[in-house]
């Protein structure tokens, strides 16, 4: 079977997660712990720089230690002047154990910037998660809504949410709900996160609103809010 080439991101440029790609290595791409900067490559047929989506989702974690394995990206039209690009990535922060990733943002031709990408950790066997860590989801969450859409009362109600082990030391929690945003109207809300129960840190934490679930589909495709 034909192996993914894979761009490594890493401070040193070491081989990642003891598996040997195909392909050609880069050098590397971008420094750790937030700070990404893409290898000075040209882009091509209006593809951004090797390596800019292994900086960009690195950056997504300041303040931590991140390697990244990228997965050849695919490249799809999204206007006249915008390519969405996805890729799968393995990603390790401050040690962990490689996590599954499936990442993509939008890269501007004209400008030759790349958006902030939308991340999904992969993970398997996923469990009901304990009162604890469904409390501090819904108390993060709703925090995070009432900050970005200040002024406006804001009161969410998750219902279960599920939990998947990654990395060896961080739970990935997914859960639905209803933000009520009194007098604006509901809408129905999908939180996804990635939390360490050793810190009650939230390295991670993402929403997507919905259509008011008594007028829509409450289980609607996930877009993620930039951190």
């Amino acid at each position: 079977m034909r192996q993914t080439a894979f761009i490594v991101a890493t401070l040193t440029g070491s081989l990642l997660f003891g598996a040997t790609f195909a392909g050609a290595w880069q050098a590397p791409l971008f420094a750790g712990a937030g700070g990404g900067t893409p290898a000075a490559q040209a882009a091509d047929d209006g593809a951004p720089p090797a390596g800019a989506l292994a900086a960009a989702i690195g950056d997504q974690f300041p303040g931590h230690a991140v390697e990244v394995a990228l997965g050849a990206p695919t490249l799809v039209d999204a206007g006249p002047a915008q390519r969405e690009v996805q890729a799968l990535a393995r990603v390790r922060i401050d040690g962990s154990a490689p996590m599954l990733v499936r990442a993509n943002a939008l890269y501007d031709r004209d400008a030759a910037s790349l958006s902030a990408p939308s991340l999904w950790f992969e993970g398997g066997g996923s469990i009901p998660a304990d009162d604890a860590a469904r409390a501090a989801l819904a108390r993060a969450a709703e925090a995070r809504l009432g900050a970005e859409f200040a002024g406006q009362p804001v009161v969410l109600s998750l219902g279960d949410a599920d939990a998947v082990a990654l990395g060896g030391r961080y739970l990935r929690l997914v859960a639905r709900g209803v933000a009520d945003f009194g007098a604006e109207g509901r809408a129905a809300t999908t939180i996804e996160a990635l939390y360490d129960p050793r810190n009650g840190e939230w390295l991670r934490l993402d929403y997507t609103l919905g259509a008011d679930p008594a007028e829509g589909d409450a289980d609607a495709d996930i877009a993620y809010a930039t951190p």
